[in-house]
């Protein structure tokens, strides 16, 4: 990383790791809610679709596939794409008292499942090739299926709302052919996809706009009127990060960011209408819409694997790497294995909490209340994000 893109506040491994902070509490969810370890043995997609998301009311809400009960009897696809066997199980609770409160099961395929939330305690959920709205009152109110046309050889569907939770961002992504990079990012094909982006009334599905781009995107993420997005000229990260109005129309808002290796992909996440988070390998930034840097802070060794955003708060997983250079234009990086989850005031530039994990099973999420969830094998564990800036 150069200098210029990590100035600002900045933190060693050593300082993050003594900032450890027990947890308010802890549960087994095997016992407390009747789902599976979430480090289960991952034998096929479906085993890995699992999360733990606040909704913006404030309760938290646990969701798994899991295999449906022996006595389930098989029936042709339905609008999910699954025919019975597969069941997303959505457990609802509150942090308070970490009373289960609501379930909500729902039959899913073995491709993508996910919940998302959207307003004052409603939210999204795509199983398989069906999504769904329900109220804050768990009541569905709206529905709409996802196309497959099984022409490519990979093809799926990625959602993400926008920080209001009023837009929600379809991308239906068809790959036939991925792009090759040497080493030294020498570009042997572009890779060939087709693209399309539509943005949708995250309350009731309605169509409000919708674009096609001719490659993958390597990372995006919907702000209130745009995405902020790679360069949608390659299907790779090209250093550059730009906004992608909802037209189709791309611009470049910084040219200047580590190119993509093979060993470590760079992500993002909208913060709120005018400010991303960009993260990968020993680093992250945050910048306005108009691409200055706002702040940033470093994890020397630690991979940055996955960020979650609720403003002011930016929680990020350190998955600790070692690497080493085989060759003057090839690097070679270690295994990795979550280590812990780091917690940011993004608004007091302070780093405020280290939680550490112990299992390849992780997922978590951050409330802008400041509470953190965080789910790690058999295990979920609540903790209160401190006010007070951690010092080494």
């Amino acid at each position: 990383m150069k200098p210029r893109f990590i100035a600002g506040v900045l933190f060693t491994c050593c300082l993050l790791c003594s900032a450890a902070t027990p947890p308010r509490w802890e549960v087994n969810i095997e016992k407390q809610y009747s789902l599976e370890r979430f480090d289960r043995e991952a034998r096929s997609k479906w085993m890995k679709q699992q999360g733990v998301i606040f909704l913006s009311s404030g309760e938290l809400l646990l969701y798994q596939v899991n295999p449906a009960s022996q006595q389930a009897k098989l029936a042709p696809r339905g609008v999910s794409g699954g025919a019975g066997n597969l069941v997303l199980n959505n457990k609802l609770m509150r942090p308070e008292d970490r009373r289960h409160i609501n379930s909500i099961s729902l039959v899913t395929s073995g491709a993508a499942s996910r919940v998302v939330a959207t307003q004052t305690g409603a939210f999204i959920v795509q199983a398989g090739a069906a999504v769904y709205t329900y109220s804050p009152t768990i009541e569905q109110t709206a529905f709409r299926s996802l196309a497959f046309e099984n022409i490519a050889p990979v093809e799926d569907w990625q959602i993400e709302v926008s920080p209001s939770g009023e837009k929600l961002v379809l991308l239906h992504e068809e790959v036939f052919m991925p792009p090759e990079l040497l080493a030294d990012n020498t570009i042997i094909h572009d890779g060939r996809a087709k693209v399309v982006v539509e943005v949708v009334n995250a309350g009731n599905l309605q169509s409000e706009a919708t674009f096609s781009l001719e490659h993958s995107l390597a990372f995006w993420a919907p702000s209130e009127n745009f995405l902020f997005s790679s360069n949608p000229e390659h299907s790779f990260s090209d250093g550059k990060l730009g906004v992608l109005d909802f037209h189709g129309g791309w611009s470049a808002i910084r040219s200047d960011l580590p190119k993509e290796q093979h060993f470590c992909r760079f992500a993002t996440r909208a913060i709120d209408a005018e400010r991303v988070v960009f993260f990968g390998c020993d680093a992250f930034s945050v910048f306005s819409a108009a691409g200055k840097e706002m702040y940033s802070a470093t994890g020397p060794g630690c991979f940055f694997r996955s960020a979650v955003v609720a403003s002011p708060y930016l929680a990020v997983e350190c998955d600790p790497y070692s690497a080493q250079r085989l060759t003057p234009n090839s690097v070679m990086m270690s295994a990795t294995r979550p280590d812990r989850i780091e917690v940011y005031d993004l608004d007091g530039h302070a780093h405020r909490l280290s939680a550490p994990v112990r299992s390849e099973g992780v997922s978590f999420a951050v409330s802008a209340k400041g509470d953190l969830a965080v789910v790690d094998g058999a295990n979920l564990r609540v903790f209160r994000v401190t006010t007070r800036r951690v010092e080494k």
